[in-house]
């Protein structure tokens, strides 16, 4: 079953990176030294599963955590892999193409964490299944 969801979560990353659409990109320049940033990678190219996982990151983040968002404990950044402008970025979290990265930044120093496969497999359901189980995981890292 696992090697089914690696060959699944594999053909998907490949079929997200070439259909042209625009990005958003949103950086913050008062960074608290201790945050959870939050990074939503994709290609030019989505599908609608990587849509999915960007709409509903940042639906939960809204939902649950609009005041760490707001204080910037929290940072949401939608990131286009394929801008050069991104670049470094990119290269910093090994991201491709669609993939959904954490980094808990505590004391300066990165704690870099991949969480696509579970948004690849929750991206397909329900919204509020995610968005349950995205809660679950943010308020971990919080801690």
């Amino acid at each position: 079953m696992k090697h089914l969801l690696f060959i699944t979560l594999i053909a998907l990353v490949s079929a997200c990176g070439n259909k042209s659409e625009g990005s958003t990109t949103s950086t913050k320049t008062d960074l608290k030294s201790d945050r959870l940033e939050v990074y939503a990678f994709h290609g030019t190219r989505q599908c609608e599963t990587c849509k999915h996982m960007k709409s509903y990151t940042k639906s939960t983040l809204e939902k649950y955590f609009k005041s760490e968002l707001i204080s910037g404990t929290i940072v949401y950044q939608v990131v286009d892999v394929d801008d050069e402008a991104n670049y470094e970025l990119a290269e910093k979290f090994e991201a491709t193409g669609t993939a959904l990265m954490i980094n808990n930044v505590k004391a300066g120093k990165d704690n870099i964490e991949d969480w696509s496969e579970f948004a690849f497999e929750y991206a397909n359901g329900e919204q509020s299944s995610y968005e349950t189980e995205l809660k679950k995981m943010i308020a971990a890292q919080l801690k």
